[in-house]
């Protein structure tokens, strides 16, 4: 072991046969021939022992060759397991295992992510419109979560696009559904789909929030719906207090043999998994084009601030935990802040009258 001479039918060279042990307490051995001279071959020892005790020697032997696909392979079963939006992650896997499926993780750099961003503007939405900036973070974003898992399991040493920034470019929608264009959907809307827009316009609640409800979930009699964490985007229980309008459509739902789900597709006799197809008619129906679903939801948080609702109040009610993402959905017109400014000249004649009228 060490640095020993040697000859073969070429002449005369060294060698060093060394023994190291890792940071992590494994030993390995290396050994490694032809080596011109006894200063180059006691150099190349001191270095390897060096690099050894450092960790980076054989780091760089051993390069992990884990690609992007593999990793989703690993990270799939686990997004399945503990996330609700699980399907979003599998469909921006799509994009992922397109355009990086076969780069080894490990290798990806600054470069191979704008390249990805590029390819995915080639791509179009369902709208026939490339992706938004928002979307494309997302996905990097999940990408990052892969990578970070990766090192979790030992596939990875570190995470190669930890210190890749994301766009985060504005991408909040501004739509809110009035009264009138309100009454226009539900109007076009097919009958299966109506009580589902109105709980959803009057109690703010989240699209799978209202398809999995359950009767078990609602009391008629307080006129309330009560969600377990379970049974949340944000695993945070609340209690949902219904309209007249919510509890009315309510009462007349039928309650389907097999099932304790309120909204129950006729065709195949279980929960509507989405209603999309229903809703896209509806909104055509009522040239309403440019609505999503989701609107219904920034509309109720809109009006209700709108209608002297404390923001604290509605948030409790929409079930937004943070002020960031409630502000998003909380639109403020300059007409708002015109009533504002009506609001407070009345309270200040108030005041002023009631000053000069006492004693």
């Amino acid at each position: 072991m060490g640095v020993k001479k040697y000859a073969n039918t070429r002449g005369s060279f060294w060698k060093i046969d060394v023994s190291v042990t890792l940071p992590d307490g494994r030993a390995k051995r290396v050994l490694k021939r032809k080596i011109p001279t006894r200063e180059q071959a006691l150099a190349l020892e001191a270095k390897v022992r060096a690099e050894a005790f450092e960790g980076r020697f054989f780091d760089r032997l051993h390069v992990p060759k884990v690609t992007v696909v593999q990793l989703w392979k690993e990270w799939q079963p686990i997004s399945r397991r503990d996330k609700d939006s699980w399907q979003s992650d599998v469909a921006r896997a799509r994009y992922l295992c397109d355009v990086l499926g076969d780069r080894v993780a490990s290798g990806l750099t600054q470069r191979d992510i704008d390249e990805y961003r590029n390819r995915r503007l080639t791509y179009h939405t369902r709208r026939k419109s490339p992706p938004s900036p928002a979307s494309l973070d997302r996905e990097i974003a999940q990408l990052k979560r892969m990578c970070s898992y990766g090192v979790e399991c030992g596939l990875l040493q570190t995470n190669p696009v930890a210190r890749v920034k994301l766009l985060n470019k504005p991408n909040v929608r501004r739509t809110i559904i009035d009264e009138a264009e309100f009454a226009t959907l539900v109007a076009a809307a097919d009958p299966e789909l109506r009580p589902i827009l109105i709980v959803a316009y009057d109690t703010g609640m989240r699209k799978g929030e209202i398809l999995n409800l359950r009767w078990s979930q609602i009391d008629l009699r307080i006129g309330a719906i009560r969600l377990a964490a379970e049974d949340t985007k944000t695993n945070f229980a609340r209690t949902v207090y219904l309209t007249n309008r919510v509890i009315d459509e309510l009462k007349k739902q039928p309650r389907h043999i097999g099932t304790d789900h309120v909204f129950v597709n006729p065709e195949t006799c279980t929960r509507w998994e989405d209603a999309r197809k229903l809703f896209v008619r509806a909104r055509r129906n009522a040239n309403l084009a440019h609505v999503w679903f989701h609107d219904l939801r920034r509309s109720f948080v809109t009006n209700a601030r709108r209608r002297g609702v404390a923001e604290s109040v509605v948030m409790r009610m929409s079930g937004h935990r943070t002020r960031n993402v409630f502000d998003r959905y909380n639109i403020v017109e300059d007409e708002d802040v015109r009533n504002a400014v009506k609001v407070i000249e009345a309270g200040t004649a108030r005041d002023l009258a009631e000053l000069a009228a006492s004693p």
